[in-house]
């Protein structure tokens, strides 16, 4: 009886701590320098267990090193490869389209290993080829919404929001290189 209280105990206590680390997840992220500009917007659904956990990253780089800039996408690993349109949407109307090619990355030799597994890929905008031309139309409506903006699939929605002062920070970093 003795042991099974303890056990009650330990359980309790490490559910507690669990839930006293466990904060609220980001919608966004910086990493600024001088040599790189980036900007990372999640978005968050809840998985199968009703946890609150990002399933959609958009990442915004410009990279002066070697003189590129582009969007990258990350998803799941389960997510579909080959094409997909994305429309941008503003107050409920598409304002622009972009193509994806997803892929697979496998993070680690192991194909099982699923934590460092995603699918990736990058826009363009529809019938172009050019990554740096889609950094620069989507740069430019986000800043024209504030960072709050709605990307859709033909059979998914995803809401951004970029977190106070992340978006200012990152304009400031493009135009000072």
């Amino acid at each position: 009886m003795l042991c099974r209280i303890w056990l009650y105990i330990i359980f309790l206590a490490s559910s507690t701590i669990h839930i006293a680390v466990a904060g609220p997840l980001p919608t966004s992220r910086t990493m600024l320098g001088t040599q790189v500009c980036r900007l990372d917007l999640y978005h968050l659904a809840k998985n199968q267990f009703n946890r609150i956990e990002t399933d959609f990253q958009i990442a915004l780089i410009a990279d002066q090193g070697f003189n590129r800039r582009y969007v990258a996408l990350k998803a799941d690993i389960s997510y579909p490869k080959g094409f997909e349109n994305f429309s941008y949407y503003r107050t409920g109307q598409p304002v622009e389209v972009f193509t994806a090619n997803w892929k697979k990355y496998y993070g680690s030799i192991r194909i099982a290993d699923t934590d460092r597994s995603y699918s990736i890929s990058h826009l363009v905008r529809l019938g172009g080829s050019n990554p740096g031309q889609a950094f620069d139309v989507l740069v430019r409506l986000i800043a024209e919404d504030h960072g709050r903006f709605e990307l859709q699939s033909a059979n998914r929605r995803y809401r951004f929001y970029s977190e106070d002062g992340h978006l200012d920070a990152f304009f400031h970093c493009l135009h000072a290189e």
